[in-house]
């Protein structure tokens, strides 16, 4: 047997015993896996390393796969110093001290006695290091950081990020083109509140990176638990001072104290002010507004405190705002984001119910046109196979009533 296929076989053996090869580790927002998956590829990695200490993509992917596995088997509950993602930190330290890696991992995760990443110097390290060659996706969480911290960057930094992340194309396609809908059909001078990736960090993008609605004042609720953010966001929204609440004064909540807190807070930001107000549509926290104040415009929820014809607006948006045809294109480029489907299933559960209305009003193409595109979107999307299927009985529903 010659050595070439002696050195094929014993990679192939390690390979086996390993369990897995390295691959890179996307964020849970991409793709989410189950914990084993993570801890196999914390070794797999962790051999990378072994190899090369100063493989910086190495210790880059080592780092979240065990940031990942910690996060999913809850290691952090006792003490998040002791734990495996701490120690990969220790030693990233040891091995590429003030690196751009080093900095980037200490921004998502620092030991409690590391006093430099607590107050963000890492962060601003990170941000004057960047390559080159940097991940679309760790460019994003640098954005996005970087934005919580707008008290201290530069709006020019921050929007510089945002722009280096939309030409990179960081996020799906089709996550983007849902973003347009939203920020396009909100009036002017709107404040839009949301909880998530998917519906944040894509409509800044396209503010940063296209010019677009600048008008709209993006706030992510979970920033509006750091104080000095939210002390920011009021002097850059030109509004009185919001008081901000103390936080001991919601253990009586239990778990659900956050929601109070964030619910007090928008609520004297709503009162301040007398800009249009919009929620994402998933929004649940019910403990921020009252539920009979919301209402569906399409995408978005709007807050109204008296009644007006929200259909009427609804349909406009849907017949001369949004951009809907992607959601029958099979495929658009980089959309392999499990998330991807799931958003666009979001068209077919909230404008569904239009295509009754449509009709009703006389307008027998638009309700037609609607259906063959909600239609071919859940023909299109790989979902789990239940709400795949309560996505078309209610399309059915609302064509057949």
């Amino acid at each position: 047997m010659n050595k070439k296929l002696l050195l094929v076989l014993a990679l192939a053996y390690t390979t086996l015993c390993n369990g897995q090869k390295a691959e890179t580790i996307e964020s849970i927002v991409a793709n989410q896996h189950e914990a084993e998956w993570y801890g196999q590829q914390a070794q797999a990695w962790q051999e990378k390393v072994n190899a090369d200490p100063k493989d910086q993509w190495g210790w880059r992917n080592l780092f979240r796969a065990t940031f990942y596995h910690d996060m999913f088997t809850d290691a952090w509950k006792d003490d998040q110093d002791t734990s495996a993602t701490a120690d990969v930190i220790r030693r990233m330290e040891a091995a590429v001290p003030d690196s751009y890696v080093l900095n980037l991992s200490k921004c998502r995760f620092c030991l409690k006695t590391d006093s430099a990443a607590i107050n963000g110097t890492n962060l601003l390290r990170a941000i004057g290091q960047i390559p080159d060659d940097a991940c679309s996706e760790d460019i994003t969480y640098l954005a996005a950081q970087a934005w919580l911290n707008a008290d201290k960057i530069p709006e020019t930094k921050i929007s510089e990020l945002f722009r280096l992340a939309y030409t990179k194309k960081a996020i799906p396609e089709r996550i983007m083109r849902y973003n347009w809908n939203m920020l396009q059909s909100i009036a002017q001078d709107g404040i839009y509140f949301g909880n998530g990736d998917n519906c944040l960090i894509p409509m800044k993008m396209l503010q940063e990176a296209l010019g677009i609605r600048k008008d709209v004042t993006i706030v992510p609720e979970p920033f509006l638990f750091k104080k000095e953010f939210a002390s920011h966001l009021w002097k850059e929204m030109n509004i009185e001072s919001v008081e901000y609440p103390d936080f001991s004064n919601y253990g009586k909540y239990g778990q659900d104290w956050g929601d109070y807190f964030l619910g007090d807070i928008v609520r004297q930001l709503i009162e301040k002010t007398d800009r249009p107000v919009y929620f994402f549509s998933d929004h649940a926290n019910r403990r921020v507004t009252d539920e009979d104040s919301l209402y569906n415009e399409g995408l978005l929820l709007r807050y109204s405190n008296h009644k007006y014809d929200n259909f009427a607006v609804a349909m406009h948006n849907v017949r001369d705002v949004y951009h809907l045809e992607y959601l029958a294109e099979p495929d658009l480029v980089h959309d392999s984001w499990e998330s991807s489907d799931r958003m666009d299933m979001n068209n077919v559960a909230l404008l569904a119910h239009l295509i009754d209305k449509f009709r009703k009003n006389g307008e027998d193409k638009e309700a037609r046109r609607l259906y063959d595109i909600l239609n071919t979107c859940v023909k299109r999307c790989n979902v789990h196979p239940e709400r795949k299927k309560m996505m078309e009985q209610t399309l059915e529903f609302w064509n057949n009533k």
